[in-house]
This record gives structure tokens, sequence and C-alpha cells, in this order.
């Protein structure tokens, strides 16, 4: 396990840290154009439902082909957009990789519609005219934050049953578990068992069958190497990720667990060095 040290916790990553639960929506940050990289934008895909979403993409200027990264954004699964995962597309797209920040179903529409909205957006890259259009290779990875990275790696795992498995998946602030059980792991706070029981659609989590299949831990031997990055004393308690990083251990699953010293959470959690560990992580296990 690597421990990377972080700076004190500033006025914005408070903010940052309320809006998690608040499920507030930051507005899509201002960028300055990259010659490295092509940004479009409201770009169409299908979700699981039928429906019409939007991605995204971050592509390379230099010649491909090149892995393509599906961004799962945060928001207690009831608000956020793709724009938040603007920087870190950005990033991924200088770095070679064609970066995808995706639309999914928020509430009220409750697991497993994120799950599938996300499966649906790793299976429309996959299709040959999207391969072709955006110039990617056969390689597909999922990163996703806070309540992103619950659905990415739930999304990753659901793949491997269906004989579509990804490369590799990154979850920033990850649940390992969703059961009742869980949710007395560390010292959460009292609306964190709201929100998973509202992503759920259970009154009761100890009353909930599904709490179980939803918990990427449960299922930790379908998932791909799996990079974890979380907040020493931050929102989610360490003990989650600590926990799926046993379950990944006992199930002998490629992994590794950074933990960042401090409070923050999500997002908040991508320095230099954080930044340059997925970067390594992804070229590592693409295809």
């Amino acid at each position: 396990m690597n421990r990377i040290a972080a700076g004190a916790m500033t006025v914005a990553g408070t903010i940052g840290l309320i809006c998690v639960i608040a499920s507030c929506s930051p507005s899509r940050p201002q960028e300055t154009p990259d010659p490295a990289i092509t940004v479009e934008n409201d770009i169409p895909y299908p979700g699981a439902d039928g429906g019409d979403l939007q991605a995204d993409a971050c592509l390379p200027t230099s010649s491909g082909p090149h892995p393509a990264v599906v961004l799962v954004h945060g928001g207690a699964f009831k608000e956020g957009d793709r724009g938040t995962m603007s920087r870190i597309c950005r990033a991924l797209g200088d770095q070679g990789f064609a970066a995808f920040a995706v639309d999914y179903r928020l509430l009220p529409s409750t697991y497993p519609a994120q799950v599938e909205d996300v499966m649906a957006s790793v299976q429309w890259l996959r299709d040959p005219a999207q391969a072709e259009r955006f110039n990617l290779s056969r390689s597909v990875s999922i990163l996703g934050s806070s309540a992103g990275a619950i659905i990415a790696l739930s999304a990753a795992e659901q793949l491997r049953s269906a004989s579509a498995p990804v490369d590799a998946v990154v979850a920033l602030s990850p649940a390992g578990s969703l059961t009742a059980d869980a949710a007395q792991l560390g010292d959460p706070r009292p609306d964190l068992e709201q929100v998973v029981q509202e992503y759920l659609g259970c009154d009761d989590l100890s009353d909930c069958a599904i709490a179980g299949e939803a918990s990427p831990a449960t299922s930790a031997d379908l998932l791909p190497p799996t990079l974890i990055i979380h907040g020493s004393d931050e929102l989610i308690p360490l003990q989650q990720a600590q926990l799926l990083d046993q379950s990944l251990q006992t199930a002998g699953v490629i992994h590794d667990l950074i933990v960042v010293d401090g409070q923050k959470h999500g997002l908040q959690l991508l320095n230099n060095d954080t930044r340059a560990g997925i970067v390594r992580f992804l070229s590592d296990h693409s295809s």
C-alpha cells in the first residue's frame, strides 16, 4: 500500500466535501485550449433503457489508435454531471488516452440503472463505428469518483460477468460494501446511509436484498486490475477502501491502494502524484 502526503485541506476543498452530500453540481470549468487534444462536448450515446445520454470526449491529436477511458462522475447518485470530470478528462487526453466523461441516469432511477448506463457507454465505444470515429484501440478502462467509483466498480464486475471485461478500473473514494454491516465501518456520517438507501431503493439496509449484489467487494473476483485512491480521514471511511483492498487480495486480483493523508475526497484527491499513478496504472493494463 502506498501513502502519499497531502497538504492541508483548503476552503474550496471543504466546500467540495459538502457538495458530495448536499449534491451541489459544480459548473463546467473554463479550460485553456490544448493543442495536444481535441475536446468534443455533448456527444449523444444510447443509454441502457434506449434513451439518449451524452458524453464529453478528450481526444489526443497524436497518431493512434488510443486506449479509451470512461469517466464516471460523483454526486450522491442524484446530482453532479459529466462536466465535473473535465480536468481529469483533459489530463488523460494529454497522456494519450481517449477519455469520455459520460452521463448516466440519476435518482429517482435506482440501482442498477446507473451501472447499466455506464456499461452501455463501454459497449458503445466498442462498436467498430465509434472505434473508427474516435481512433480507438481495443482497450477500455473505467475511472469513477465517489458515487461514480461505486458505479464504475459495479459496471466492471458486470461486464466481466457478461464476458466483455474492461482492462482496468480506477476508483477515487469508493465504498467497498453497501450492506448494513459495512455501514458501521469507521465513523461514517449518518446521512451516508440515506444516500445508499436511495440508490438501492431500500427503506432499510438491514432488509435490502440487493445490497450485497450492489457492493463491489462482494464480487471482487470479477474485477480487472483495480487502483483505489482514498483519503485517510475523509467523507467515506478509509475502512471501506481497506475492505475492498482485502477482498481483491483474497481474490488474487492485481490491485493497489493509495492513501492520501487528510480529508480530501473524490476528485480532490487528484494531484501530480496521484494523476501520475493513474496514468502508470492505466498504461500498464491497457491492451
